[in-house]
């Protein structure tokens, strides 16, 4: 089978440049590092999530979906694009938001309802202690989801629900994807990557990675910064979702969480800013005028900035 045979839309400019970071390894020093620009996918203000919304969407239209639900936080960049990406086929989308309504609008809000996007907001059970507030959120947004299928359903219309993220196999295609793209880039610039590093949220851009590096015969070791959950959870949820991706697209690869390099770099919790990633944002800005966020990739900077000054790569390397 392979992730190529899936049904698939075109929404991202690819492919996305592969860029040197020289004034960024002046700085820090360090192996020679290699940014891939993924911010500059291009839609809905680009972003990683195009790649798998390409595969998702397009098996959506497949099975003859006319709306599209899928959720987040009220800052999710997956529902930015989702919203975009719907508006650019003609679906409608409906985005489950796992908070309350606060009332105002700022950032990602605002973009998803000028797409078109129809927000819907979660009742949280207010006597849930702080620590176990992450997982109210989603239970509600699982509740709220499974309210509006039925609710499409009921209509006469049909629904397609988009995991989180995208953590699905279609999500795992998108990076199948990027792993060969990347390869090209690498063979043309007679660059052999040793290490690539990923920010690990839901997981679905890590286990892709690692499973598209398999497929286009990628030799590095892949690194994780988890930032949204535990590394022992992060390590678990890889393994589950690489297994069944690669099974279900006939590959034979599989991993155990033995092989999963993640590290945390979360700090005091998802989307909390970190003084280490806030750091790394003004550094790469100042240094190579790319502009990096305060939840994945200024965090998952910092995490490199750190293996460099731990010793983690020799000199002659390239990440």
């Amino acid at each position: 089978m392979g992730y190529e045979t899936l049904a698939r839309v075109t929404l991202a400019n690819l492919p996305t440049p592969l860029e040197e970071a020289k004034r960024l390894r002046e700085a820090i020093g360090g192996p020679r590092l290699f940014i891939k620009r993924d911010d500059l996918t291009g839609l809905g203000m680009g972003g990683n999530k195009l790649r798998k919304l390409e595969f998702l969407l397009g098996d959506a239209l497949a099975k003859k979906a006319d709306v599209v639900i899928t959720s987040g936080a009220i800052q999710t960049n997956h529902g930015r694009l989702t919203a975009a990406a719907c508006a650019k086929l003609g679906l409608e989308c409906r985005l489950v938001l796992t908070e309350r309504d606060a009332g105002y609008y700022e950032g990602n809000r605002i973009l998803q309802h000028l797409f078109g996007a129809r927000q819907f907001f979660c009742d949280i059970d207010d006597s849930v202690p702080p620590e176990k507030l992450d997982r109210e959120k989603l239970r509600a947004g699982d509740a709220k989801t499974a309210e509006l299928v039925e609710e499409v359903r009921a209509s006469g219309r049909v629904p397609y629900v988009i995991p989180r993220g995208g953590r699905s196999l279609w999500g795992t295609a998108g990076y199948c994807g990027a792993m060969a793209e990347l390869k090209k880039q690498l063979d043309d610039m007679n660059v052999k990557a040793d290490h690539i590093i990923v920010p690990c949220a839901t997981g679905s851009t890590l286990t892709g990675t690692l499973l598209g590096c398999r497929v286009a015969s990628i030799d590095a070791k892949i690194h994780g910064i988890a930032l949204s959950r535990s590394v022992e959870e992060g390590r678990r949820m890889v393994e589950e979702e690489f297994n069944k991706d690669s099974e279900g697209m006939g590959y034979p690869y599989r991993i155990t969480q033995d092989g999963i390099d993640l590290r945390s770099g979360m700090g005091r919790g998802y989307a909390i800013p970190t003084a280490g990633g806030q750091d790394a944002i003004k550094l790469l800005a100042r240094t190579e005028g790319i502009l990096l966020d305060p939840v994945y990739t200024g965090k998952t900077m910092a995490g490199y900035i750190d293996m460099v000054k731990h010793g983690a790569f020799r000199a002659d390397e390239s990440v």
